[in-house]
């Protein structure tokens, strides 16, 4: 999540670069917005069953991550909104599953709906980071590795300990706003 916000941070400074606008309150938030919309699928299933993950493969990952969906929704910001948001909304999506898709978790499904396979990079079958460039489970597969290998205390375990995902996140979140507060000097 503090990576997907500096993220979208920093692709609001690049856009206001890019297009020559001011960098406003406004695209700052609608990126940060446009790079945490796929994790609204966290909170339908926090909401619903209390957690998120774990052993489990429920909502989080499986209702709003799915790439393909996005390409009409980024053309329909670029007719009704422009190029400048358009760009904005296709750099922060895609960051924002790249970024599923080498961190914590069991990758997401790139070609939805022309396969359920869920894709990782540098991953091992039991999640474990290599130097294999990608890796795939099929929807069997997926439900028996998150039974045999997912944390049902992950947020604690990850976020809140000094793990190196978490020194990773949290670093790039304060480069983001470093960068930032420098950029509007």
């Amino acid at each position: 999540m503090f990576l997907d916000i500096g993220i979208g941070i920093l692709l609001s400074i690049w856009t206001s670069w890019f297009f020559h606008v001011d960098l406003m309150f406004t695209l700052i938030l609608t990126g940060i917005i446009f790079a945490l919309l796929p994790d609204i699928d966290f909170f339908i299933e926090l909401i619903k069953h209390g957690n998120v993950g774990g052993k489990v493969i429920r909502e989080h990952r499986e209702l709003t991550h799915f790439p393909i969906i996005y390409i009409p929704v980024a053309i329909l910001v670029y007719v009704v909104f422009g190029a400048m948001w358009a760009t904005l909304f296709s750099l922060a999506i895609f960051a924002h599953f790249l970024h599923d898709s080498v961190g914590i978790g069991w990758g997401i499904k790139w070609f939805w709906p022309f396969s359920k396979k869920a894709y990782k990079f540098f991953s091992e079958k039991d999640g474990r980071f290599s130097n294999r460039v990608i890796i795939s489970w099929d929807p069997a597969e997926l439900t028996e590795v998150a039974a045999n290998h997912g944390d049902p205390n992950w947020i604690r375990n990850i976020y809140l300990q000094f793990t190196p995902i978490a020194i990773i996140e949290f670093s790039f979140f304060a480069i983001s706003l470093l960068i930032l507060s420098l950029y509007l000097i």
